[in-house]
C-alpha cells in the first residue's frame, strides 16, 4: 500500500519514535512543551503498537502521521461536563504528522478515519484533548465539529488542555 491508514506494525516503532521526535522539535521550536523527551516515549508507543491502537498514515511506503484510539479517558475526564454520556466512547490520542507534510491533509485523514471506525464500531463519542499552545489543532478540531467542553491540567505541562466532544450517536 502506498498511501493508506493501517494499524502499526512493531517493526516500526523506529520509524515512529523518529517521525515522533521531529514533531517534540517543530513543536518547542514554536514555544510548545506538549511533547518533549519523556513523553510520547518509546514504551508509550510500544505498548500502543502491541495492544493495535496505534495506527499509521502512509505515504510512498514512510509513515507520515500516527493516531492512538483507544478507550482510555485521562481520570481528569471525569471533571468535564459532556453532552453524550452513554457510551462507549472512542479516545483520540498522539496524533502527529511529520513536519514534511504537515499541511496536506493527513491529519484530517485521520480524523475521518477516526469517525468513520467509531462509527462502524458503534461508538457514541469521540473525545480527545489537545494542548493549549498547539494552535493548529485548536484551529482543525471546531472546523471539524468537535465541540470544547472544557479544559484539564496536568502536572509536569505549563499550559492547560482543551477538552472536545463530537457526538457520532445521540442516545436518549
Amino acid at each position: 500500500m502506498s498511501n493508506g491508514i493501517r494499524t502499526a506494525h512493531k517493526e516500526e516503532l523506529e520509524e515512529i519514535m523518529k517521525l515522533i521526535a521531529k514533531c517534540v522539535k517543530v513543536m518547542q521550536d514554536g514555544g510548545s512543551d506538549q511533547w518533549d523527551e519523556h513523553y510520547p516515549n518509546k514504551e508509550v508507543i510500544g505498548t500502543d503498537i502491541e495492544r493495535g491502537t496505534l495506527y499509521v498514515y502512509e505515504d510512498n511506503h514512510a509513515i507520515a502521521g500516527i493516531l492512538v484510539l483507544d478507550e482510555n479517558q485521562a481520570e481528569a475526564y471525569k471533571t468535564i461536563t459532556w453532552e453524550q454520556n452513554q457510551g462507549p466512547h472512542l479516545i483520540m490520542h498522539r496524533l502527529a504528522v511529520h513536519p514534511e507534510v504537515q499541511g496536506k491533509g493527513i491529519a484530517r485523514q485521520l480524523i475521518a478515519f477516526a469517525e468513520a471506525l467509531a462509527l462502524r464500531n458503534g461508538y457514541t463519542s469521540i473525545r480527545l484533548d489537545t494542548y493549549a499552545k498547539n494552535t493548529r489543532a485548536l484551529e482543525i478540531y471546531p472546523g471539524l465539529g468537535y465541540q470544547l467542553r472544557g479544559e484539564i491540567s496536568f502536572p509536569s505541562r505549563t499550559a492547560n488542555f482543551p477538552v472536545f466532544e463530537k457526538v457520532l450517536i445521540a442516545t436518549e
